[in-house]
């Protein structure tokens, strides 16, 4: 009786071990496609020019600042791009500069994709009026970004942050809004 309990429990464990294998695979490929999903939905923003980046760090000098992603950002949408972001640096004008708040107009837009590598590199100059900055974008598959921003009033400054794309539904809606 004591072997053939044994022998039981052998193939019961047996069983719920082959089994958990074959949760654990369907997870791993599940975790493997939503990946590959939001890669290509970033591709797509990156492609369309309509995304958010949250930006949640500032360096500067070598000092590293954090900051709170909600407040600081930047939004490429076609052709406007508005940047609210903070800024710890010097500046090269009379007044002192603890922001950078900036709604304009994408020029020189260019973009370079390394599919090897899994990196878009872009660079654009963002002007309204007289004030222009140029800006520097490396952004990663997985949406990771890094900023450098130059201007003639400030030292230069890199930020990083987390590419979101703006989705098409949220700007049609908006769209309609507008012509009500």
């Amino acid at each position: 009786m004591k072997k053939i309990a044994i022998l039981l429990s052998a193939v019961f464990l047996f069983l719920a071990c082959s089994s958990s294998k074959e949760l654990s695979s369907t997870r791993a490929e599940n975790r493997k496609l939503k990946k590959l999903a939001e890669q290509a939905e970033i591709k797509k923003a990156i492609e369309s020019r309509k995304y958010i980046i949250k930006v949640n760090r500032l360096y500067n000098g070598g000092a590293r600042y954090d900051l709170i992603s909600t407040t600081n950002f930047v939004i490429i949408n076609g052709e406007i791009a508005s940047i609210s972001l903070g800024y710890m640096g010097g500046s090269f004008g009379s007044r002192r500069i603890t922001g950078i708040n900036l709604n304009g107009h994408t020029n020189n837009y260019k973009m370079e994709s390394n599919e090897t590598k899994g990196i878009y590199k872009i660079q654009m100059s963002v002007t309204y009026g007289s004030d222009k900055f140029d800006v520097y974008l490396t952004i990663g598959n997985g949406g990771y970004c890094s900023i450098a921003l130059n201007n003639a009033y400030i030292q230069s400054v890199n930020y990083q942050g987390i590419l979101v794309p703006i989705p098409d539904s949220k700007i049609e809606s908006n769209d309609k809004k507008d012509r009500i």
